[in-house]
């Protein structure tokens, strides 16, 4: 059964009281007018883990959440990622020539999305002591909402760097400045060693994350921590030792790879055992349908898609061939007057991404495809885990051992590949980002893994000349971080500082 974390009407209620306002910001807009009363119901509290997640997806509202292609906008320096040079792609094209402005509307999608998702956590987290109820049901809801907290830390520090830190519901938005990065990661690690004591090993219903998931994030924290800017090496050690928890338990936690790539991306394998963390959307009620699919990842003149991102030439040009390729890429398209057009003979010239068409579009006719459809969209899965082992163990230790060979050949198999054996210890680390890169190839995480390890501007130099978007602005390092948008230094001058 999916679940659509929602309860409409309790929700509707309780946002009147709590900060899930549609066009909300980082500041809270008021606060819960009698916390004992209304956190006394265990139902409030669900309810307000259940806005928290509403936020975060962007339930009814183009404009926040990750319901959009917009969330990927500061992502779009990266080379699994480029957009058309006309029409209404202006914002995307900023990121990709890394030339930002700190008025582009569409990064606001990240960073309302994951900042409503924290009020609603810091709610919970604060609150849930009034609660009566089942102590274990209570401590799910409370190591969800510290999940979700560093979850939704994790996409800003990575996307802004010093940003605005709010872990109580009583923070005066006016009063608070810009935290370090340093500081974000202590709290994202806190919260994600609390989250996987207080939750449960496996969920009743899917879209919730369990200890599993808690443990895969903190893996993933820590290798980005050891990474830049912070540089803590130490870290990676950690990182290893909390993926290989993930993978010595995946039995228990019910993960596994997916014995073919391409079921991935169908349907009716939504929440399969390759999902550690998804997001819910149901097509059934319009405020929470999933817009990536179809359209936005479609080519506008031969599917009368809408261009939104598609893929770089060389990145497409080096992908190593095989079902994994297949399954990630969409190279001929037919038209509504039933021609087939080559990527290379199309508008644009590039291919596109295949992995966000089923549930959206009709095969038999692809121009009459939707722009939304109940999806169960991936954010963190099982392949990553393995990926993250391999790399944090050889960077800890010094060179890989057999089950940092076993964790990055399980995904290169499934891929077709064959499995790799006998490198040093750069050969192997260089094999595991590129691989990264390929399995994960348009799902907004290898801008992160280029900044972590501070490869733009190689990955930049390598953009091919035929790409329409132009390089303009720098890609060393002082330019990774987007600005933290206007809109915001306008209600709260602190952040300008």
């Amino acid at each position: 059964m999916k679940i659509n974390l929602k309860y409409t009407g309790l929700i509707l209620a309780l946002c009147m009281l709590v900060n899930c306002a549609n066009d909300l910001e980082e500041q809270p807009r008021g606060k819960v007018n009698d916390p004992e009363t209304i956190y006394k119901q265990y139902a409030n509290l669900e309810a307000t883990v259940m806005a928290m997640y509403a936020g975060i997806r962007g339930d009814a509202n183009w404009s926040r959440g990750f319901a959009t292609s917009s969330y990927m906008t500061t992502m779009f320096g990266a080379d699994d990622l480029t957009t058309q040079i006309g029409g209404n792609k202006g914002n995307f094209r900023e990121f990709d020539s890394f030339n930002t402005s700190a008025n582009n509307g569409a990064m606001m999608n990240l960073w309302r999305g994951c900042y409503n998702a924290i009020l609603n956590a810091n709610e919970v987290i604060e609150y849930s002591y009034l609660t009566i109820g089942d102590e274990a049901e209570i401590d799910n809801l409370v190591g969800q909402a510290h999940f979700v907290r560093a979850f939704s830390y994790f996409y800003l520090v990575r996307s802004w760097g010093r940003i605005p830190l709010y872990t109580s519901a009583s923070t005066v938005a006016t009063e608070i400045g810009l935290s370090e990065v340093d500081e974000v990661y202590d709290v994202m690690i806190s919260d994600l060693l609390l989250a996987e004591n207080l939750l449960p090993t496996t969920q009743n219903l899917v879209g919730l994350p369990s200890e599993g998931a808690a443990k895969a994030l903190l893996s993933e924290v820590y290798l980005t921590q050891a990474g830049w800017p912070l540089h803590i090496e130490s870290s990676y050690a950690l990182a290893a030792q909390k993926a290989k928890e993930v993978i010595d338990n995946k039995g228990i936690y019910g993960y596994d790879l997916l014995s073919s790539f391409d079921n991935l991306w169908l349907r009716e394998y939504d929440n399969s055992s390759e999902s550690i963390f998804s997001l819910q959307y149901d097509n059934a009620d319009g405020a929470t349908a999933f817009h990536i699919s179809g359209k936005a990842s479609m080519p506008e003149a031969e599917e009368n898609g809408w261009d939104d991102f598609f893929v770089e030439l060389n990145f497409f040009n080096e992908f190593p061939e095989g079902p994994r390729k297949d399954a990630t890429f969409r190279t001929n398209f037919l038209t509504s007057d039933g021609t087939t057009v080559h990527y290379t003979n199309s508008a644009t010239k590039h291919p596109y991404y295949a992995k966000f068409r089923d549930g959206a579009v009709d095969e038999s006719n692809p121009s009459t495809a939707t722009f939304f459809n109940s999806a169960s969209y991936m954010l963190f899965r099982y392949a990553e885990v393995l990926l993250i082992y391999a790399e944090a163990q050889t960077r800890a230790d010094g060179s890989p051992n057999a089950a940092a060979y076993d964790a990055l050949n399980q995904v290169r198999v499934r891929a077709g590949l064959s499995s790799l054996a006998g490198l040093s210890a750069d050969e192997f680390i260089d094999a595991v980002i590129d691989e990264k890169g390929w399995e994960l190839a348009g799902e907004g995480q290898r801008w992160y893994d280029l900044i972590r390890t501070e490869k733009v501007a190689e990955v930049a130099a390598n953009r091919s000349s035929e790409e329409q978007v132009g390089i303009i602005g720098s890609t060393e390092s002082n330019n990774y971080y987007a600005p933290i948008p206007d809109s915001e230094i306008l209600l709260n001058p602190n952040l300008g500082n």
